[in-house]
């Protein structure tokens, strides 16, 4: 669950060896082992690991081992002369292999190009990679590439920034990650995602000290289970909040907002209009046609703002924010779609504050930054948190590997959904689960997290019965239920196995 950044594993590392005196090489043959009980899972016949000169080549070289003390046909490709540049552990992981009868050659152009086997093992370079790849060790992630075998690494594909996700040049394309300890942030989050492949965690006897705070995570159901989800018998639809949601120019984004906030559990969902409805909204909702959209929030526990509002938005948004951060009650506000461009003023960006979730999509997020999107895009962790920095709110950036972070620095990610949201008004969905989520008492990041889950799975079953292509954002809605249903039955798997 938890997701590490490449100082944080090192921390562990250093404690681990120093406080707990388990040998670095201890824990190096612990990961060895991992990688190739990986690697027979597979039911390859032969095996090329690619060593560097560190620690990550160190765990290559004892997965070596293993793999031929299994019996296996395996061999070793060296970035450089391992007789002669390898030090500390990794030299002795060297010295093991090579004692235990490991076959190995220092690497030459084109040869893993050219190479023949069935799998190749990643263990060029590990979770300390910052910097553009060059020189030989480009060549080599090129040729693996290139190469017909798939690939496994081994905590992290060369190439991409185990902390950030960010991948600056050439960068190993992986079918699966054996992640050490702990899953790295860098392949949770794209681009790093879309190159790490499948992940799994192995456990070679690292645990972070207590307590874990500040480290990112995956959005759970166990997570969230104990704060959302009960419901007492003599409760009522006033126990469980007023969302309020403004309508706008394009109508049908405010009644996606609103089927979604009532999906998710909101105790009642008014409309607040400031002209006749063109369609006749379902009668679930309660709608007040009034000239001061404010004035129909005053009962409001949790506020939508944005959904297909139009041009007119950046206007009012000024005064919502006043009016929610001036409130004699707790009120909390998504801002999403066209309410974003109010948060954006000459000066800079508005600091909104706690109260507030926004919902920008990468497009919407570099306007507000000033970034351009490829520069979002490729740096999705750092502009969710500088966003979130700047304007004092939770900050959902949406897009695969949804990012959730918050003013001080927390992060979530969320795991769920797929290309079946790429569609028009899945947004609006979103901004109306966390509405009536907040409406329900959740705090922003709670929301914003478990909005975001609930979003990803129902669009995942969508997808599922009726294939991606054909998902609409009214199907999405039609599958919250299921989603809610997966909630539960994913957080008391987690309590059953906990007790």
């Amino acid at each position: 669950m938890y997701l590490v950044t490449s100082e944080q594993m090192r921390c562990f590392d250093h404690d681990t060896i120093e406080t707990l005196k388990v040998p670095g090489i201890v824990l190096m043959d612990h990961a060895g082992k991992a990688v190739a009980e990986a690697v027979q899972r597979r039911r390859v016949k032969s095996v090329l690991i690619v060593c560097g000169k560190g620690n990550n080549g160190g765990d290559g070289w004892l997965a070596a081992r293993w793999l031929h003390h299994y019996g296996g046909d395996v061999r070793v490709v060296s970035a450089t002369d391992p007789v002669l540049t390898l030090q500390g552990d990794a030299k002795l992981a060297f010295d093991m292999a090579q004692a235990a009868g490991v076959l190995w050659t220092v690497y030459e152009p084109g040869s893993l190009r050219d190479a023949r086997c069935d799998l190749i093992v990643d263990a060029l370079l590990g979770t300390g990679t910052t910097r553009p790849l060059t020189g030989a060790y480009r060549a080599m992630v090129d040729e693996m590439n290139e190469a017909k075998a798939p690939i496994l690494s081994v905590d992290i594909p060369t190439g991409v920034n185990a902390s950030t996700g960010e991948v600056d040049g050439a960068c190993v394309k992986a079918s699966e990650t054996i992640a050490m300890a702990y899953e790295k942030l860098g392949t949770a989050v794209t681009p790093g995602a879309i190159y790490a492949g499948t992940v799994h965690v192995a456990d070679i006897g690292i645990k972070a000290p207590l307590p874990e705070e500040g480290l990112a995570s995956y959005v759970h159901p166990a997570q969230l289970r104990g704060k959302w989800g009960s419901r007492e018998a003599l409760s009522h639809k006033g126990s469980y909040g007023r969302c309020g949601i403004y309508v706008g120019e394009m109508q049908g984004a405010a009644m996606l907002a609103a089927a979604g906030a009532a999906r998710a559990g909101a105790g009642l969902v008014i409309l607040a209009t400031g002209a006749p409805l063109d369609h006749a909204p379902r009668p679930d909702y309660v709608v007040r046609m009034v000239s001061d959209q404010a004035s129909a929030m005053h009962d409001c526990t949790a506020i939508v703002y944005g959904p297909g509002l139009g041009a007119a938005s950046a206007q009012h948004v000024h005064s919502l924010i006043q009016t929610v951060q001036q409130a004699q009650k707790p009120v909390r506000c998504v801002i999403d779609a066209d309410g974003l461009t109010g948060v954006r003023q000459a000066n800079g960006l508005r600091c909104v504050g706690p109260q507030f979730v926004l919902t920008p999509h990468p497009k919407e997020c570099a306007q507000l930054l000033g970034w351009t999107t490829a520069d979002v895009q490729a740096h999705r962790l750092a502009a969710a948190s500088e966003l979130a920095r700047a304007t004092g709110a939770v900050v959902l950036l949406k897009g695969y590997r949804t990012i959730i972070a918050t003013p001080d620095g927390a992060v979530r990610i969320n795991p769920t959904g797929d290309a079946s949201l790429a569609v028009g008004g899945s947004g609006d969905v979103l901004a109306g689960i966390i509405g009536g989520l907040l409406a329900q008492g959740l705090d922003s990041f709670d929301a914003a997290s478990l909005g975001a889950w609930l979003h990803g799975c129902a669009g995942e079953l969508a997808g599922a019965a009726l294939t991606p292509i054909s998902t609409t954002a009214s199907d999405v809605i039609d599958y919250i239920s299921r989603a809610i249903l997966t909630f539960f039955d994913r957080a008391e798997a987690v309590s059953d196995l906990e007790v």
